[in-house]
C-alpha cells in the first residue's frame, strides 16, 4: 500500500506504543481479526495503528459497524481522542465534526453496513483498509457485501470484537473454523495490555468473585454458548 510518492511525510518515526502481541497490525494480511474480553486495548490499539499508517501512506480507511445511525455511533470520537493523545498525530490530522483528514490526504470514512445497498457500496470500492468494530453483531449479509467491496490492491479488512455466541458470523468464519488465507487471528485479553488501568482491575476482581461464569464471557472473551456448554457439562 505504499502510495506516498509526492505527498508530505512525517519528519521522524511516530513514537506510539502498542501491546507486543499486536505488532502484526503492521504486517500485510488480508484479514486481521482481534477478539477477546474486556480491557485488552483492542480498539485503541487499532485506532493508533491506523493513524500511524495513515501518516506514511495516503490511505482511505472505512470505519464501519453493523448499525450506525449517527456519527456518535462510530469510532470517530475514539480516533479523535488518540489524535489528541499523540502530538505527532495532532499536528498531522485535522478532526472535523464527522471526518478526519491527514496532511497527505489520508481520509477516515464512516458507514453503517446494514444500511449499505448497491448504490452506496460503490463509494467504498477504493478503500485501502476497512475497520469493523463490534464484529460480533456483523451479519452474514453485511460481511458478504463488505469483503468483495474492499478490493483495492493490497487492501485489508480489520475486525475487532468481544465474542457473543460461537454461531455469530465473524466467529464462525474466522475463529471457530479455519480462517481464509492470509488471515491473522489474535485473541487479546487484559493480561496482554500493559496499560490495563487500576479501576478496571478492581472491576475484574469484583466480577470474578460475584459471578465466575459471567466473568468467563466478559473478561476472558469466551462466547456465551461455550461458557454455558461448559457449565452444563460440569453439572452432568
Amino acid at each position: 500500500m505504499a502510495k506516498a510518492a509526492g505527498k508530505p511525510k512525517p519528519s521522524a518515526q511516530v513514537p506510539v506504543k502498542f501491546p507486543k502481541i499486536l505488532r502484526p497490525l503492521f504486517d500485510p494480511y488480508r484479514y486481521k481479526i482481534l477478539f477477546g474480553g474486556r480491557g485488552g486495548g483492542k480498539s485503541w490499539s487499532v485506532a493508533r495503528a491506523l493513524l500511524a499508517q495513515g501518516m506514511y501512506d495516503p490511505l482511505r480507511i472505512l470505519c464501519g459497524r453493523e448499525v450506525m445511525r449517527t456519527i456518535s455511533d462510530s469510532v470517530h470520537r475514539l480516533l479523535a481522542d488518540q489524535i489528541d493523545a499523540v502530538p505527532e498525530f495532532k499536528a498531522w490530522y485535522k478532526v472535523q465534526d464527522s471526518s478526519i483528514v491527514g496532511a497527505n490526504g489520508s481520509e477516515f470514512l464512516y458507514a453503517g453496513l446494514r444500511s449499505i445497498d448497491a448504490d452506496k457500496i460503490r463509494s467504498f470500492e477504493g478503500c485501502d483498509i476497512a475497520w469493523i468494530e463490534e464484529g460480533q453483531v456483523l451479519s452474514k449479509r453485511s460481511l458478504d457485501i463488505l469483503i468483495p467491496t474492499i478490493r483495492a490492491e493490497g487492501s485489508e479488512i480489520w475486525i475487532t470484537m468481544n465474542p457473543e455466541l460461537d454461531t455469530d458470523e465473524v466467529y464462525r468464519r474466522f475463529i471457530g473454523s479455519t480462517p481464509p488465507p492470509r488471515s491473522w487471528v489474535q485473541k487479546v485479553g487484559y493480561a496482554d495490555n500493559h496499560w490495563f488501568p487500576t479501576v478496571l482491575e478492581e472491576e475484574r476482581q469484583t466480577s470474578l468473585k460475584r459471578d465466575p461464569i459471567e466473568y468467563e464471557h466478559i473478561w476472558e472473551g469466551k462466547p456465551r454458548t461455550v461458557v454455558v456448554g461448559a457449565i452444563y457439562a460440569n453439572e452432568i
